[in-house]
């Protein structure tokens, strides 16, 4: 899950959309014609099944040793030992690069009437805006597969907790929550593990402590974080269900609670709280005593930081939240079936198999950069460092809101983001600001 992943998403698929001609006809990274119809084999005569694989999750290429086969990669030691545990099917895997990229030649593949059995796609209105080109799963899943796996919602029509299921969620990104530096913290004799801030008048005062004390306390994007932080206080007032709504324009970003939110918002930057520069770069060199992030950025700060580095979630921006002690994140990428698929059936097996407790602790000791979505799972079994542990848990809880950005339109987030970077330097009043959401969300639903 990248930050600005979204960016340019709408343009990507109205350029292949207008080329679609010449895209339906191309070949695959591996060579493989994806126009054509897999080669499935006929189970009737005995022969082998053939599954293609569109892959563009899993690493096949190591930067830093050129030399390492495909064999010591952990997708084709899974997929070994599931075709080893079912000789009558092969997986032909074929690497398509992902992102936007993935989901046009997906899209592409899909009015064509061709592609791959299985493909793993961004979560959410990413996945469901595709849906006329996936095989809803409901009739190849049962009451078990459902309570064995978290975010479900992620993949279900109108992120209901019930409905027609497009894709299997792969794995969780985690927690959003807050990276901090304990010693710059603790020479502002902050302490949030004994007192935690729960909401904005608690963060404000714990921020002034720390820039009394010399040092700035926030570092954020050039968009603010809208992303990691702000989409967090404004989901938190109204829930996925909510987020939902102003998507459909049922209700509004022009609304009391998100007037209110963003107020709160822009006295950080009106306080000097924050600077808007290299974030990353500034926390890690001690310069900012915060920054906002997840389980991606744990391995990069415990090296800057060691033992310094502390997490902790982001606080509530009030008591009348509607979901509150959690953060955004959840599950950002779903395994989807091809309706073009023959083998619908043996397809979802295969997801299954890859998302069995037993594969995700593999992958993941094999360096693969998810979380767990399997409910209730032991980190123990898969980790001995304190914070990877502490974000399993923050993942299976359920204030952990689903990323807001996958249910905005692609054009919608992208936008928001460059207006918020207005917002921030105070060249966008905030009410002006959620008038604009308004009109560009108006501006998209008119033009389906």
């Amino acid at each position: 899950m990248t930050r600005n992943r979204k960016i340019g998403f709408i343009l990507t698929i109205f350029a292949c959309l207008a080329l679609l001609t010449a895209c339906s006809g191309g070949k695959g990274e591996s060579g493989a014609d994806v126009s054509a119809s897999p080669d499935s084999g006929n189970t009737d005569a005995g022969q082998k099944i053939k599954l293609v694989f569109w892959n563009t999750s899993y690493p096949t290429i190591d930067e830093n040793d050129k030399t390492k086969k495909k064999e010591a990669f952990y997708i084709y030691k899974a997929i070994k030992r599931y075709e080893d545990a079912h000789p009558g099917i092969t997986i032909d895997i074929q690497d398509i690069p992902d992102g936007t990229n993935a989901m046009t030649k997906f899209q592409t593949a899909g009015i064509a009437g061709s592609g791959p059995d299985v493909t793993n796609l961004w979560s959410g209105n990413y996945t469901l805006d595709l849906k006329s080109f996936i095989e809803p799963l409901n009739d190849y899943l049962d009451q078990k597969d459902i309570d064995n796996l978290t975010g479900w919602n992620a993949v279900t029509e109108n992120f209901a907790d019930q409905g027609t299921v497009y894709g299997i969620p792969d794995g969780t990104d985690g927690t959003i929550g807050i990276l901090y530096n304990k010693q710059l913290f603790a020479s502002a004799g902050v302490d949030p593990v004994k007192e935690p801030p729960h909401n904005v008048t608690d963060f404000m005062a714990m921020l002034k402590k720390i820039k009394d004390s010399g040092v700035t306390p926030i570092g954020s994007e050039n968009d603010g974080d809208f992303v990691y932080f702000l989409d967090y206080w404004f989901a938190q007032m109204v829930g996925t269900s909510g987020i939902n709504d102003i998507v459909n324009g049922k209700t509004n970003f022009s609304n009391p609670q998100f007037a209110q939110v963003m107020d709160g918002y822009l006295q950080l930057y009106k306080n000097g709280y924050v600077i808007n520069d290299q974030a990353q770069t500034n926390f890690y060199n001690g310069k900012v005593a915060l920054i906002f992030g997840g389980y991606g950025y744990l391995k990069d700060a415990q090296s800057a930081l060691g033992d310094k580095l502390g997490t902790m979630k982001i606080p509530d921006f009030s008591e009348s939240a509607l979901v509150r002690g959690g953060g955004i994140g959840g599950t950002g990428a779903a395994f989807v079936v091809a309706k073009s698929s023959k083998h619908p059936k043996e397809a979802v097996d295969f997801i299954k198999f890859l998302m069995s407790q037993e594969e995700q602790i593999a992958r993941f000791k094999d360096g693969y950069g998810k979380l767990i979505n399997i409910r209730n799972v032991d980190p123990a079994m898969f980790t001995d460092d304190p914070l990877v542990k502490e974000q399993q848990q923050w993942a299976d809880e359920p204030s952990t809101i689903f990323w807001p950005d996958n249910i905005y339109p692609s054009e919608l987030s992208g936008y928001i983001s460059n207006m918020n970077a207005l917002v921030i330097k105070q060249q966008l009043a905030p009410a002006d600001f959620l008038a604009k959401l308004d009109q560009k969300r108006n501006e998209i639903l008119a033009q389906k």
